[in-house]
Parts: C-alpha cells; sequence; structure tokens
C-alpha cells in the first residue's frame, strides 16, 4: 500500500449522487470493510462499514480541516478532509490505518483502533499561520533530512521509531540526533565553502558514556537540477512506509517550525542539489571545540566558525550523494 495505490483508488471513484456517501472499498485483503470515497460536497473520506449488529459510542469530532463521525442508519465510521490542501497527509492516514487494522477481525478493536489513529492524526491537519522559514533555514533542515535518510537506509540502523524519534534537532536539542551510543551534529554547507557556524557551546559537547559526530552536508542551490524540501520529505516519508514506522513522528518533528503538509509547497522557491557529505569524530580528545566542558564559566552563548579544511585527521567516513 502506498501514495499510488491510494490515488488510483480516488481516480477509480465517480461520484453519481445516487447515495450521500459514493465509495469503493481500498481491497479485498484488509479484513474490515475500509473504503475510500467522496461525500455530496466532493470531500475526501474514508468510511469504515460495521456490521449490521455492531454499535459503537462516541461523539462526533469536527476539526477545523478534518472530522470524524457516526452514521447510525449505514453503521458507517467516516473520516471527512474538507480540505484538499492536506490530501497527501490524509494518505498518510489511511495508509498508517491500513496497516494496522487490516488483518484483524474483532469488530470492537479495529474500531476502537480506526478512531485512536483519528485522535493521533488529526493534530497534522490544523491550519498553522506562521512567517516562511529563509533559504538557510530549509538549507539546514534538508541537511539533517539527508542524514536521516542515511540512517534509515543503513543496514545496522535501529528500530524505525526509535530512530524517528532520536532525530531532535528541530525541537532545538543539545544534538540533531540522540541515538543510544552517539549523538550526531549536522550542518548544511555549500560546496565551495569551508566554513561551518558552531551556535553555542553545547552543540559539541560530549554526552557521558556516547560518541559525537559531526555531519557536514555539502547542498548546492540550484534551481534546474536540485530538489525540493517537499521532494525529500515525500521519499522518506516512503522509506518509513516500508519499514512499517509511524510517519506521525516525522510530521510532529517537521511541525517544530511550522512545515506541515500543506504548506510545504511553499518552500519549491528553493531547490539543491545534494552533493557529498563527510563525517568527523568530534569525540576525539584532540579535535579543536569549545565547548561547556572546556572554556570558563563565565563565558556563555558562544559562537564560533569551523574550517572544516583543517579538519581532515578526523574524517570517519564520507561520501557523494
Amino acid at each position: 500500500m502506498n501514495n499510488v495505490t491510494i490515488e488510483n483508488i480516488w481516480e477509480a471513484i465517480t461520484y453519481k449522487r445516487e447515495s450521500f456517501f459514493e465509495f469503493k472499498r481500498i481491497d479485498s485483503v484488509c479484513i474490515p470493510e475500509l473504503n475510500l470515497g467522496y461525500n455530496p460536497q466532493l470531500n475526501r473520506c474514508l468510511i469504515l462499514e460495521l456490521p449490521r449488529k455492531n454499535k459503537v459510542d462516541f461523539k462526533s469530532v469536527i476539526k477545523q480541516n478534518i472530522s470524524l463521525e457516526f452514521f447510525k442508519e449505514t453503521n458507517y465510521i467516516v473520516i471527512q478532509l474538507t480540505d484538499s490542501g492536506f490530501n497527501d497527509i490524509f494518505n498518510d492516514l489511511i495508509i498508517s490505518l491500513y496497516e494496522r487494522i487490516k488483518n484483524i477481525s474483532d469488530v470492537d478493536e479495529y474500531s476502537q483502533l480506526f478512531i485512536y489513529s483519528f485522535n493521533k492524526w488529526s493534530e497534522f491537519f490544523d491550519e498553522k499561520k506562521s512567517d516562511l522559514l529563509s533559504e538557510d533555514a530549509i538549507k539546514g533542515i534538508m541537511g539533517e533530512l539527508l542524514v536521516l535518510k542515511l540512517l534509515i537506509t543503513s543496514p545496522d540502523r535501529p528500530e524505525i521509531n526509535f530512530l524517528l524519534k532520536a532525530w531532535t534537532g528541530l525541537y532545538d536539542k543539545g544534538n540533531d540526533f540522540e541515538l543510544e551510543l552517539k549523538n550526531l551534529e549536522v550542518k548544511a554547507k555549500s560546496p565551495s565553502g569551508i566554513d561551518v557556524k558552531i551556535s553555542s557551546e553545547f552543540q559539541l559537547e560530549i554526552s557521558p558514556g556516547k560518541g559525537l559526530e559531526l555531519y557536514v552536508v555539502s547542498l548546492q542551490s540550484d534551481f534546474t537540477v536540485g530538489i525540493h524540501i517537499r521532494d525529500l520529505i515525500l521519499e522518506i516519508k516512503r522509506l518509513v512506509q516500508e519499514s512499517s514506522g509511524d510517519n506521525t513522528i516525522l510530521w510532529k518533528a517537521l511541525g517544530q517550525k511550522n512545515i506541515t503538509a500543506k504548506n510545504v509547497n511553499q518552500y519549491d522557491r528553493y531547490r539543491f542539489q545534494p552533493i557529498n557529505w563527510i563525517c568527523y569524530n568530534c569525540a576525539d580528545e584532540n579535535f579543536p571545540k569549545l565547548s561547556r566542558s572546556n572554556i570558563p564559566e563565565e563565558i556563555n552563548a558562544l559562537k564560533y566558525i569551523l574550517r572544516t579544511n583543517l579538519l581532515t585527521s578526523f574524517i570517519i567516513r564520507q561520501s557523494s550523494f
């Protein structure tokens, strides 16, 4: 199950106004009768048909761009999307729910999971109004997303949801990734640049019992062959789905910087071509850094620049994209 499959089903549905909902079952593999459909306003809907003898008891939930309702006369539980700008993330919700309930035959169990999934995903359909991020900010987030992709595709990666939760950079924590045995700090720069900015005395501080690595990602601004941040998010979403991971963790992280499924295309004005990445061992006692543990306590809010061309002896691994 993927976005292409879902979109093909949407395209195959024709609303004929013969009933309140016009819908099509996702497939015969899913034990619960889970359907995609349209309401009279031609809004996309996810419809769970319950056996007539089974009832559910819950209050309807009407949110800004999505709702959950029970229709007693047909015994349908229906999630209705009222803003097509969220079509992509609605597909994400559907795929996630499908994978959770497809093998469940107990009606009470899969109907409760249906309601639970709505409550879990509904926060990502809120309209968030905020100033757009700068080109440099998007470049930095793309650097972190590229490292996340490297980690996801690594043959020895940890469990997928643990890895997604380890991406703490957008929460403004100490390091961009907090793994079990090491932390990672990510910096993005242009291919011709040699400097990366360290924005505090905590960024290269070593946590007790852990290693620390610095990933420097080179991105070339290029509107001809570059990729959008939207492209990168879609690729990572696909990898997470293929690994049976939870994409709400990804969206929650992006939401910390007010990047949503609806507004992400507003950053299509920026395109970057990933060139290469280099990983440095910051835990080496000779690695040049100023951190909380090696500067006087009177010094705070420290910012400085590292010259990467002088760090070759600390390179652990490197590769082109």
